[in-house]
This record gives C-alpha cells, sequence and structure tokens, in this order.
C-alpha cells in the first residue's frame, strides 16, 4: 500500500481541518520519515491512516470512542479522509468517528394578544 493523501478532521489533537498530507511528494523517495516534538501529532495521522482502514487506532491503548478531538467546534465534523494505492489501483476511504452531537436548539415564539 502506498499513501497517497490524508485530510483530517476535528481527531485527535487537532481541532478542524488539518493541511492536506500529501504523501505523492515522497513518492520518488522510497522512505520518509514522520518527525516532530512530543504531543505534536505524529502518532495521530497513523491512528488516522488506521482508522480510516481498519475502524480502529494504531495502539490498543487508544479507545476509538475518544478520536474526536476535545478542542473542536460544535458545528466541526469529526472525519478522516484518505486515499491510497495498491497494486496499481487507486482507493478512497472517508470515516467518521461516532461521538455525541449536541441537540438543535428549538426556540418558541410566543405572540401575546395586544391589549
Amino acid at each position: 500500500m502506498k499513501p497517497i493523501k490524508l485530510i483530517i478532521s476535528a481527531f485527535g489533537p487537532y481541532a478542524g481541518q488539518t493541511p492536506e498530507i500529501n504523501f505523492g511528494q515522497f513518492e520518488n523517495k522510497g522512505l520518509f520519515l514522520i518527525s516532530g516534538d512530543t504531543g505534536a501529532g505524529k502518532t495521530t495521522i497513523f491512528d488516522a491512516i488506521c482508522f480510516a482502514l481498519y475502524g480502529t487506532t494504531s495502539g490498543s491503548y487508544r479507545d476509538t470512542k475518544n478520536l474526536r478531538s476535545e478542542y473542536a467546534k460544535n458545528s466541526t465534523d469529526s472525519f478522516v479522509d484518505f486515499y491510497f494505492s495498491h497494486q496499481g489501483r487507486e482507493y478512497h476511504v472517508w470515516r467518521q468517528p461516532s461521538y455525541e452531537r449536541p441537540k438543535p436548539v428549538s426556540y418558541t415564539h410566543l405572540t401575546l394578544p395586544t391589549t
């Protein structure tokens, strides 16, 4: 499998939609490194790919019920959008983790009779 593109939204530590990760730029290199400071979200990239493919995270200690970012606004959808190729065919997987959404607020307008 060769990853092509990954888009993450309100997933792990990322509150909103991340910039697209374009793996195609590494195609001719054969090998690439994902590096960064502790807590920068490196493992989240692998969790997102594993979640897209298998519906679970890359580690056994992370639960799929907690994949939505705790920093995300209620109006932001959580999802993983993953493009990859395998044996010459291209695939696209879009998956959304389950999470509680707030109920929409309902307003009732009351008109009082004029006196």
